[in-house]
């Protein structure tokens, strides 16, 4: 009898594991993301681009002829691009390029040539003005003279007329630039099924073990075990409150059941455990934090998303809202712009705490890493700038080009009193204000000015940004009163 029951808890496992592989393919996962079932998806980005080189030996000649190529041209964000093939037709020869995403089961990113409405539908705007054929010295080739086409999925394809095929005997760069990048997360509801099969391998064995147990043979009797089990667990709904039903019904038409009651009751018992579970485990779901203290984001490219990119990265992939406030922000760029560090700490409220997030970028690797924490108290929170408008003016007024009053090699920017307006009165020093029309000189006849403050530091050893900071100029942003912009020339802005 030992080896019966070995054979139907192997299968029992069997189909589980065969069951939970199906549904976390790749193509399920990816199909529950982009109709946001147990995902949120948020755009990140649009008309990211990705560019090959055409060789004039892969224009098929002949009608009805087609190259099929299936080469990777691209992989970034999560998505593989295609050159698939390249056909001719009566009139012309066309370039089809696809995107498969190989989605993250937990969170991600992944390119789409569509748009996602909120109703969970897709939408296009168009991509003519997305492709660009030049030739190896940078000129365009086809001044738009060409057709284009969308789907299925994510394929683009471009028809390029008979015509022009000679301006193709050198090969030609080809350029796309209509893809959508989307970050996603699974919804905290999702981690909870990860307990239903454990529940129904429980509840097999301990069926198992009961029918072991049987006093005298019975018929069916472990379909009857089965059957005494959903009885003790079905639950009538009044007001959205559940109520045992079946567990009544059994005591009053069941309980003496003969032979083999005792087992038959613990079957029973065992459907109304199930029934409090339904009670238990969602308000122990909502106890526990289901987010990890530290994660992850790959392919995280500043220089591809920009700063606004970045903020919308972290709220797509993380547990983070878009109210969090920003306590501290802190960059360090080389005198050629690029970014050499960056750190930054968000904060939010959360069911009566402070959730904190400490972010930390690794230029080399384009990896984010989140450590997350939490506080009972935080009494400048409502006072701090928003992290959403400080990552938006960091694009829209160039605040990554201010620099250190010296000509240094590298410059530190940092975000001063924990993110919070203050009123700036010190006259001692560069001060300056910005503003959509660039950078003006505050002078000491208008102090005080209350806004945002962020100070530039040079140093000439990258090693020694940390001690040796020199010559700051401070910067106010999103200034308030009489210290606004009054009409500097052109001359003074940074662009």
């Amino acid at each position: 009898m030992k080896w019966k029951v070995a054979i139907v808890f192997m299968l029992a496992v069997l189909l589980l594991a065969s069951t939970w592989a199906y549904h976390h393919r790749s193509e399920a996962v990816y199909d529950r993301i982009i109709h946001q079932r147990g995902y949120v998806v948020s755009l990140v980005k649009e008309h990211i681009s990705s560019e090959f080189f055409l060789r004039p030996e892969w224009i098929p000649e002949r009608n009805g002829d087609e190259k099929q190529l299936n080469l990777v041209i691209d992989d970034k964000f999560g998505t593989k691009i295609i050159l698939e093939k390249i056909g001719k037709r009566e009139r012309d020869f066309f370039i089809q390029l696809n995107a498969i995403p190989y989605p993250n089961r937990k969170l991600g990113q992944l390119l789409l040539t569509s748009f996602i409405t909120p109703d969970g539908s897709f939408t296009t705007s168009g991509n003519f003005d997305r492709w660009v054929v030049t030739d190896p010295a940078g000129q365009d080739i086809l001044h738009r003279n060409f057709g284009t086409g969308n789907g299925p999925g994510n394929i683009s394809s471009i028809f390029i007329d008979d015509p022009y095929r000679d301006k193709f005997e050198q090969g030609a760069y080809v350029r796309f630039s209509g893809y959508n990048l989307y970050g996603y997360q699974q919804l905290d509801g999702e981690l909870e099924t990860y307990w239903i099969p454990i529940l129904f391998l429980g509840l097999l064995l301990v069926l198992v073990a009961l029918y072991r147990r049987r006093s005298v043979q019975e018929n069916w009797l472990g379909w009857k075990l089965v059957g005494y089990l959903f009885l003790g667990g079905f639950t009538l709904s009044i007001n959205e409150v559940k109520l045992p039903l079946g567990f009544t019904v059994y005591l009053l038409l069941f309980r003496k059941l003969k032979p083999n009651s005792k087992i038959k009751n613990k079957a029973a018992l065992l459907g109304l455990l199930v029934y409090v579970s339904q009670l238990l485990v969602p308000a122990f779901a909502g106890m526990v934090d289901w987010h990890p203290r530290e994660m992850a984001i790959r392919n995280v490219s500043i220089e591809q998303l920009g700063m606004d990119g970045v903020w919308k990265t972290v709220t797509a992939q993380a547990p983070v809202s878009k109210q969090a406030k920003l306590l501290s922000y802190e960059m360090v760029l080389s005198s050629r712009g690029e970014v050499l560090e960056l750190t930054f700490r968000l904060v939010e409220r959360d069911e009566g705490r402070f959730i904190h997030t400490d972010a930390v970028y690794d230029v080399q690797e384009q990896i984010l890493t989140l450590k997350r924490s939490s506080t009972d108290q935080w009494l400048q929170y409502n006072r701090q700038i928003s992290a959403e408008h400080f990552f938006a003016r960091v694009v829209e007024l160039h605040l990554m080009n201010l620099r250190s009053a010296g000509d240094h090699p590298y410059v530190k920017l940092e975000l001063m009193e924990d993110g919070t307006p203050v009123n700036y009165g010190i006259k001692e020093g560069h001060k300056f204000g910005v503003d959509e029309k660039g950078v003006y000189e505050i002078v000491n006849e208008q102090l005080p000015v209350t806004g945002n403050w962020i100070s530039a530091c040079g140093f000439r050893v990258y090693a020694e940004h940390y001690s040796g900071c020199e010559d700051r100029v401070d910067y106010l942003f999103d200034i308030v009163g009489e210290g606004r912009w009054d009409g500097v020339p052109e001359a003074n802005q940074v662009q």
